[in-house]
């Protein structure tokens, strides 16, 4: 983790400019301080680069300015311009999706986040809306960084390829950049027919592949609608609508088999997706590798993809293992398979005892692949004991917990909802005792401590397969001057849902001697284990990512002024 601040001649500038503005404008004229970032303009940068960032929204403070950035090697300096700061990701920094966090003396904007590649990295150039105004790509794989903002806004680029070449088509905007934006992407021959369209593959965002038939100069078209939809039917732009399109017909990775690893034995993967070298078709991945955010990559390839790291056993499924034929596996387990043809199952078998809840979860919609799963428990004779029917478009993956009703082997069967399969149709299943854990949550990230009293903040806690200990909450990480007393959630009563911790400023602060606040993290903690069993979390704005990165903003303790 890191912390910038202005450049010594920037600072200098704003405090001289600060310093004579004091001696005109008495201070409740004075502008407050604002932190309120909605995106950065470029939202990522490859490893190496340094880049021109343009800051969505307004950050007011001088000096006071501060950055706060999620890995050391993502630096962030201010110059001149108030609206723009230069980042530089240093080579070290693992491709993938990094954090920044803006502040001054008074506010602090929400986690933004910062995409680091490892291939070419592009800014769009306007104007481009027209098929003769296209913005030409020439490198094998790389990354357009754009912004759809311009009135009903369409942006187009210029891709050469050869008979028989696979251009693929990822567009990164509203699933981690939070952008407001439901975007389409199509591939347009040079006399303007459509030849791959697609909409919505990873939440919002569309992916798409497209096999050239002959050789030309193809075009990659995108534009968007809004997410919040209204009475206009039409195109949507604005400002937010910041993406990141990858446009690559170099080594651009799918998925691997399997899809998941043992912290305990290097894994043999095989690795499919599209322009693959012979020597990029298996990875051998070393049990100790960490990724970001549970995303990985290799030299070389174009993207990151999804890898789940787990403690127990992982194997791939074997054909056949339909209804009358089901594979055998034994508790935990996580299998990776794919339903490869309509009206496929893939059903496993397993035993278990009486009483233990099994927690079942498969994702595939939420890793970027088309299979709608459902998940059917029978006993051997094929009876359904449980069965997933969700057809909810905020839910996309399916999750049961399960008791099984006596001692003995029973089966859980994979599906599409709607009977399709294909060689895309990739999922991941988990079977494993229900955890006995505890989550404890916060509604915001970013608080407010006054000097007169104690900021008080509420922790909502869940207690998961019968979690029975008392557990202490308290700081972990704390700005200098920030104290908490620790708190017992106990196992009944009203504090096994929600309790309060509260902070204040250490008691002999005074004017110019008090924290500047900062970053802070709370822990849970049960008697007799060292290692905290839960980080309070929070939502992050305009995603569904959590946090355990807490930021608080201290105001400045008053002073008394002679009359």
């Amino acid at each position: 983790m890191h912390c910038s601040r202005p450049t010594p001649w920037a600072a200098t500038f704003v405090l001289a400019t600060l310093l004579l503005t004091t001696t005109v404008a008495s201070p409740a004229a004075e502008a407050a301080d604002q932190a309120e970032i909605t995106h950065l303009v470029p939202s990522g940068a490859r490893q190496g680069q340094q880049v021109e960032v343009l800051l969505r929204g307004t950050l007011n403070g001088g000096e006071h300015r501060r950055v706060w950035t999620s890995h050391q090697g993502v630096e962030v300096t201010f110059g001149k311009k108030a609206d723009r700061v230069t980042v530089r990701v240093q080579p070290s920094v693992p491709p993938g999706r990094h954090w920044l966090r803006f502040t001054n003396a008074g506010a602090a904007s929400a986690l933004l986040p910062f995409i680091v590649s490892g291939i070419t990295e592009v800014a769009e150039k306007e104007p481009n809306g027209r098929l003769q105004d296209a913005q030409t790509l020439d490198a094998p794989s790389q990354v357009v960084n754009g912004v759809l903002s311009e009135s009903k806004d369409v942006d187009v680029f210029a891709v050469p390829l050869k008979k028989g070449q696979d251009l693929v088509v990822s567009m990164t905007a509203h699933t981690e950049l939070g952008s407001p934006m439901d975007s389409l992407l199509q591939v347009v021959t040079s006399r303007g027919f459509v030849v791959a369209q697609n909409d919505d593959s990873l939440g919002l965002d569309p992916f798409l592949v497209f096999s050239a038939r002959r050789d030309g100069v193809y075009y990659v078209r995108t534009f968007a609608f809004p997410v919040k939809t209204n009475s206009t039917i039409g195109l949507a732009s604005g400002k937010d609508f910041v993406y990141r399109m990858t446009i690559a017909t170099g080594a651009y990775v799918d998925f691997t088999m399997p899809a998941a690893f043992s912290t305990g034995v290097d894994a043999n993967l095989s690795v499919t997706g599209w322009n693959l070298a012979k020597d990029q078709a298996t990875w051998t991945i070393n049990a100790k590798t960490a990724g970001v955010d549970g995303r990985y990559t290799r030299p070389g390839w174009t993207n990151t993809v999804s890898l789940k790291r787990v403690e127990h056993a992982v194997v791939v499924e074997t054909e056949p293992n339909g209804r009358d034929r089901p594979e055998a596996v034994s508790l935990p387990v996580t299998v990776s398979g794919r339903i490869a043809k309509d009206r496929d199952r893939d059903v496993f078998e397993f035993d278990a005892v009486k009483g233990t809840t099994l927690k079942l979860s498969v994702e595939s919609r939420r890793l970027g692949f088309p299979l709608d799963p459902v998940l059917r428990v029978t006993d051997t004779t094929g009876k359904t004991l449980n069965e997933t029917d969700t057809r909810s478009a905020g839910k996309v993956d399916e999750t049961i917990a399960w008791k099984p009703p006596a001692n003995g082997r029973f089966r859980v069967e994979i599906r599409d909802l709607f009977d399709h399969g294909g060689a895309r149709f990739v999922y991941r299943l988990t079977i494993e005792p229900q955890p006995v854990t505890v989550l404890a949550t916060v509604e915001k990230n970013v608080w407010s401590l006054d000097a007169k009293k104690p900021l008080e903040i509420k922790l909502s806690i869940n207690r998961i397969g019968g979690f029975d200990k008392a557990v202490r909450f308290e700081l972990s990480e704390a700005p200098e001057g920030i104290l908490a007393e620790a708190i017992t959630s106990e196992p009944k009563g009203d504090s096994s849902k929600t309790i309060t911790l509260k902070l204040t400023q250490k008691p002999s602060a005074k004017p110019g001697d008090q924290s500047t606040g900062g970053r802070f993290l709370i822990v849970g903690r049960v008697e007799g284990v060292n290692t905290p069993v839960v980080h309070v979390t929070s939502g992050v704005a305009k995603l569904t990512d959590r946090t355990d990165q807490l930021w608080v903003v201290v105001k400045p303790v008053e002073t008394k002024t002679k009359k």
